[in-house]
């Protein structure tokens, strides 16, 4: 038969091995975690300040690195030499930008020297001023707001007499127009002097046809912002950013000059009294479709520093007065 304890002698059941219950730990409940230590107060403002000395350390480094190195849009060009590409300037916003490139104009040029004269460019169009009233066969007078929506252009402000066009500026009303049509590739030249007065700018330029600007280009072959017209600028504006290279001109400006662009497949050049103050070969800077030449003078305010407003200081009145506009072939 089968043996079992309750059979079994005392002292057998002593001899017994001794047997642990198991214990089925899935039902026992799981010990807590212990909580999280934290962190002292102490300990966590040393923290704090220690994360505060690393920040003002790196900002210090970074304003050093940066105060070492060269303005981006510094020019490289020899004062007196033609600006060229190393004056090029970037932006994202359409306001003017002063080129960095200085010229300074040979006082052995006189008013009256062309560009065309002494390259030999052959004349196709020309408008002397000899009338009495703008020809709108060759000009589109300007009506409507001005840049910037600053003021109004008013064709009545577009005179001609005694052999000269005037553009006459009074408070926020000034004029402009346009050379109908526009044509690809050429050389313009225009004759022309300011007269000075805080809030106008003078500007003779070229436009594109298509009216795509900056993709299209835009050349401001005389642009004068300043009031005492002591400073010519001329601006190459080109890409989908309105980049800009180009070139200032110191000078008496409320004098006689005469301003020159050329523009061919493969450069683009500005002169003043026949003297070249600027060249460019970049494929990338040189408009790509037709343009047409515009004569206008705007009101300020413009830009940041650009054409500053009218004040106590601007005349009744300003002109800007052209003697002739010639154009030239290739």
């Amino acid at each position: 038969m089968r043996v079992t304890p309750d059979h079994l002698s005392a002292s057998a059941q002593n001899r017994l091995p001794t047997v642990t219950p198991v214990v089925d730990t899935d039902e026992l409940p799981a010990p807590a975690p212990p909580e999280p230590r934290r962190p002292s107060r102490r300990r966590v403002l040393l923290l704090l300040l220690a994360y505060a000395v690393i920040v003002a350390a790196v900002g210090v480094l970074v304003s050093a690195v940066r105060a070492s190195e060269p303005p981006a849009t510094s020019g490289s060009a020899p004062v007196d030499g033609p600006g060229d590409a190393s004056s090029e300037q970037r932006r994202d916003t359409n306001d003017p930008l002063r080129p960095q490139v200085q010229a300074t104009l040979d006082p052995g040029t006189g008013a009256a020297t062309e560009a065309a004269l002494r390259r030999n460019w052959p004349l196709i169009a020309n408008d002397e001023f000899d009338g009495t009233a703008v020809d709108e066969a060759l000009w589109n007078p300007y009506s409507g707001r001005t840049t910037d929506d600053v003021g109004q252009h008013v064709p009545g402000n577009l005179s001609v007499s005694d052999g000269t066009l005037k553009i006459t500026s009074r408070g926020y009303e000034t004029g402009g127009m346009a050379w109908n049509p526009g044509q690809l590739y050429g050389r313009w030249e225009v004759r022309a002097r300011t007269q000075p007065g805080t809030g106008y700018g003078p500007v003779v330029l070229l436009w594109p046809d298509a009216e795509d600007w900056p993709e299209g280009g835009e050349i401001n072959f005389m642009e004068i912002p300043s009031p005492a017209r002591g400073e010519s600028h001329f601006v190459l504006h080109y890409g989908e950013d309105n980049s800009q290279v180009g070139t200032s001109t110191r000078g008496d400006f409320t004098q006689w000059r005469t301003y020159a662009v050329e523009w061919t497949p493969d450069h683009v050049a500005g002169f003043i009294d026949g003297q070249e103050i600027f060249r460019t070969d970049d494929a990338e800077k040189i408009p790509p479709r037709p343009m047409h030449l515009a004569i206008q003078q705007d009101i300020g305010p413009f830009g940041k520093d650009w054409i500053p407003p009218l004040d106590e200081t601007t005349p009744e009145q300003v002109q800007l007065e052209v003697d002739w506009v010639r154009i030239y072939g290739l």
